[in-house]
């Protein structure tokens, strides 16, 4: 079966086209950046598997049209929940943060108790060097994304699930939807399976008491409870909370304890989230792919932990218009910790610009902030303005 991945080199997308191919699919890729899209591509072509973002981005285009017209088109997810799972005991990590981190943490520890897992994430794990691995055993680890509804592909065995808050607004439109979609994954575990969930979380604590099933097992996990004789290279505790969840997946699948504690303090981090990038005059620069208040909040706190008594510089490049838009009540709050923060032009992604939302208003909102919409005049800026021993976060 031949699949053409449209918007193949998407962080999540690529796992599943690499995973396909090593499954014996034939496939090829088209993407917006790396050429583009084309009606040709659909030559001898059984399935068009779409990143959702092509549903905003290029709605209209002819390649997409007439796949339609022939019935062929699903999204990626689509195809890795029907083709890809199939015949696995699939383990869903959701959660509005900390999803690509668990999933790697999950995929390291079934990798280390022989499990020969196979893993899907958006994000980019040292040991792997891939975004993915293909394993020969029974378990099929997969990053589940809310985004689209994409998690409803999925039919798991077991779900960890890290946390739920407003995200996406311009796709749920309230808190209300998003706690529904929720509901409605946790709905497709498989009978007998688990749910792992974050006690500490309130959207999760909101949650629960909307789950009927009886026919599950519903575990769940506290920061109060992380073992002190664990020492994590990766710090914060939004990590010792992704540890916890691992604690208890180990836990489910009958996991030596020794083992998992191992696996947990060998973990060095995941591409993108808090990478040290390189270091020159004394001054560190890191980089994280945080996007939300509560994610820049906790890598803030991760790196104060980690430097007590450093400047840190937070660079944020916002990431679309609807979500800073939605969470701005958040963002003063988000940088306390922070010695400076500058905020550049937003990343539009699969939005348009409407022009009544800019990095300005967000600079406004926030204490100690700097409007600086272009990165050149951000470099200028933090090389006349920053020392030795200062940190940027970008």
């Amino acid at each position: 079966m031949h699949v053409h991945f449209m918007g193949i080199t998407g962080s999540g997308v690529s796992a599943a086209a690499a995973i396909a191919k090593a499954y014996g699919f034939e496939v090829s890729g088209c993407d917006l950046k790396t050429g583009g899209h084309d009606v040709s591509h659909l030559e001898g072509i059984d399935i068009l598997a779409v990143t959702p973002a092509v549903f905003f981005q290029s709605s209209q285009h002819s390649e997409l049209l007439t796949a339609k017209q022939k019935g062929i088109v699903m999204t990626w997810q689509e195809f890795m929940g029907k083709y890809l799972h199939k015949d696995k005991q699939v383990i869903c990590i959701a959660g509005a943060h900390g999803k690509s981190t668990t999933t790697a943490l999950a995929g390291l520890l079934l990798e280390a108790a022989k499990f020969d897992p196979t893993v899907e994430l958006g994000a980019s794990v040292p040991a792997w060097n891939a975004n993915f691995r293909v394993g020969q055993g029974k378990y099929f680890i997969s990053e589940a994304d809310e985004y689209y509804h994409n998690f409803l592909n999925y039919h798991p065995q077991i779900v960890i699930l890290t946390m739920i808050e407003m995200d996406h607004p311009e796709y749920f439109g309230s808190f209300d939807k998003i706690l529904a979609a929720y509901a409605k994954f946790v709905s497709q575990i498989k009978p007998g399976g688990t749910l792992i969930y974050n006690l500490d979380d309130s959207g999760n604590r909101q949650l629960i008491p909307k789950i009927q099933s009886s026919k599950i097992s519903i575990v769940g996990y506290s920061l109060t409870d992380f073992p002190k004789k664990i020492k994590l290279n990766v710090p914060g505790n939004h990590n010792k909370s992704n540890a916890m969840s691992i604690i208890k997946l180990a836990e489910v699948l009958k996991i030596n304890r020794e083992l998992t504690n191992q696996a947990l303090t060998n973990f060095s981090g995941i591409s993108r989230r808090l990478e040290l990038i390189g270091q020159k005059h004394g001054i560190y620069v890191y980089d994280d792919y945080a996007n939300h208040p509560t994610s820049y909040a906790a890598t803030l706190q991760a790196l104060r932990e980690k430097y007590p008594e450093k400047r840190i510089w937070a660079v944020i490049e916002p990431h679309t218009f609807s979500r800073p838009k939605a969470t701005l009540p958040g963002y003063p709050a988000a940088f306390k910790l922070a010695h400076q923060v500058i905020i550049s032009k937003i990343f539009a992604s699969r939005e348009t610009d409407l022009c009544d939302f800019s990095g300005a208003d967000i600079a406004a909102a926030t204490p100690r902030s700097l409007y600086i919409p272009e990165f050149s005049e951000i470099v200028s800026t933090l090389k006349v303005e920053t020392q030795p021993g200062d940190i940027i976060l970008v």
